[in-house]
């Protein structure tokens, strides 16, 4: 055999030790080489996972793009829209901690392949509706993704507690790049792709490949072994909501990962407030004729902006303090994503800084993503992940709609606010002051949050990554103490 390089007395054989080191060996020999039943373990097993991931992402982004197409071609009413975004949103964000501790009250496996087979089952009768005309199936629309939303969050929170268990890494941000860079790329290619069948082929065949993908990566997640959970001696009830504010509880406790969360809860509020004024600048700051043009290139740029962000995760992880990636990356953000683009109505500028805007914003989400990993209990990941997007970006969607009414109203109709950017050179023909002024105060929020992140005590212990603990080390203790779910 492999592990016998020299040739031990039949005496020596019978001792204790050598029937240990034996067996010790040949237990590493057949985990490593030859895992039992064909499947795939450990850092191998992160590879299989987040490929299959890719593929899946690439049909539910053409999926999500054809949606709106689908709907608003055959409704032709906007409203109707904006209840599929708000049912979308509300199950993904608010329910965001109650799908984290449904995740966390069964194994990763099983979980993440009902979401995948689940999935699959709901974007097939989207094909059916699709095929058959919206028409007045549009509150079974809704409900389909009210529920897709559901299992897209319980998925994506364990795959993301996923990879302290499946990675042995010390510090995670460079595994992290790579998942943002496989979770990123299908942004750009999946709406190409989307197009393409809605426009050659038929509608319907977009929402089967959608399916077709989500079976695919089911079968991946079949041959993938996650570490065993042991048991427990007790049977723990499901109980969601009590999980859910286990989680957010947790994070309430740790001073430092609380003052994190708080610190990118006021950053996204920041960014909700901009997000439609910058539509807005680039539409109305454009020459006649060019406003589509512009605003096309200003998103393909920010598509990209994600993927770059990712490469140079990846390439400055161990480089750079994670304490620059984040707190510098908010600060480039709004200086450049922000302020410089109100400052000219120069189209180049406006994918410059978009580009520039979500590479920072990759760039900080990698490495922050990678300490939480790094904290929290294996056991309860999913809980507290969800927890953290609730609190992240709970504001999120009032912040999208408080910076529109802004815009639109109170600051647009301001003679002192006009008087500001006329004397400061702001003032661009066509543009409305209210739609700078909401960007110019996004952007000043933003670089002083990012400025207070630069000097946190909390931050600076926290990009620091912790040694290794016992349970790392040994996946027969990674869930010994389950949460409250």
């Amino acid at each position: 055999c492999s592990f016998c390089r020299f040739r031990p007395t039949l005496k020596s054989l019978g001792s204790p030790h050598w029937a240990r080191a034996i067996a010790r060996k040949s237990n590493i020999v057949s985990e490593q080489r030859f895992p039992r039943r064909g499947r795939v373990i450990g850092h191998q097993a992160f590879w299989v996972l987040w490929g299959g991931q890719l593929v899946s992402l690439l049909g539910s982004t053409a999926a999500s793009f054809a949606l709106g197409l689908i709907v608003y071609a055959e409704t032709g009413n906007v409203a109707v829209l904006a209840l599929i975004t708000g049912v979308s949103t509300f199950g993904s964000i608010y329910l965001a901690p109650v799908c984290g501790a449904v995740a966390d009250h069964f194994d990763r496996k099983p979980t993440a392949l009902f979401c995948n087979v689940a999935l699959a089952l709901v974007a097939s009768i989207l094909a059916w509706i699709a095929y058959l005309g919206v028409g007045e199936r549009v509150p079974w629309l809704l409900g389909l993704v009210f529920v897709s939303a559901l299992f897209n969050t319980g998925l994506s929170v364990t795959l993301a507690a996923s990879v302290r268990e499946l990675r042995s890494e010390a510090n995670l941000t460079r595994v992290n790049g790579v998942t943002s860079l496989l979770e990123n790329g299908p942004i750009v290619a999946g709406p190409l792709l989307g197009a393409a069948i809605y426009a050659f082929l038929a509608p319907a065949l977009i929402f089967v490949l959608d399916a077709s993908t989500f079976l695919l990566c089911a079968l991946v997640v079949l041959f993938v072994r996650w570490p065993p959970r042991p048991a427990t001696g007790r049977t723990l009830r499901l109980r969601p909501f009590a999980g859910a504010a286990a989680g957010l509880a947790h994070i309430w406790r740790e001073r430092d990962l609380r003052t994190l969360q708080l610190s990118f809860a006021g950053v996204n509020l920041f960014n909700g407030l901009a997000i439609a004024a910058m539509t807005a600048f680039v539409v109305s700051a454009s020459t006649e004729g060019k406003d589509a043009w512009n605003l096309a290139a200003v998103n393909v740029a920010g598509a990209l902006g994600l993927l770059l962000g990712s490469v140079i995760v990846f390439a400055l992880a161990t480089r750079v303090d994670r304490r620059w990636l984040i707190a510098g990356g908010v600060v480039c953000g709004a200086l450049v994503g922000r302020l410089l683009l109100v400052v000219t109505v120069i189209p180049v500028i406006w994918v410059l800084a978009y580009t520039v805007r979500n590479l920072c914003v990759q760039a900080s989400n990698a490495p922050l993503t990678a300490i939480w990993q790094e904290r929290v209990p294996k056991d309860i990941q999913a809980t507290v992940f969800g927890a953290r997007r609730l609190m992240g970006q709970g504001l999120y969607p009032l912040a999208v709609l408080v910076g529109g009414l802004l815009g639109a109203g109170a600051l647009n109709d301001s003679a002192a606010v006009e008087w500001v950017l006329t004397t400061i050179g702001l003032a661009f023909a066509g543009v409305d002051s209210g739609i700078t002024a909401v960007i110019l105060i996004a952007g000043a929020g933003e670089l002083i949050l990012g400025l207070v992140l630069l000097t946190s005590k909390a931050l600076r212990k926290l990009t620091h990554a912790p040694e290794p603990s016992e349970d790392d080390s040994d996946p027969a203790k990674a869930r010994t103490n389950p949460a409250p779910t």
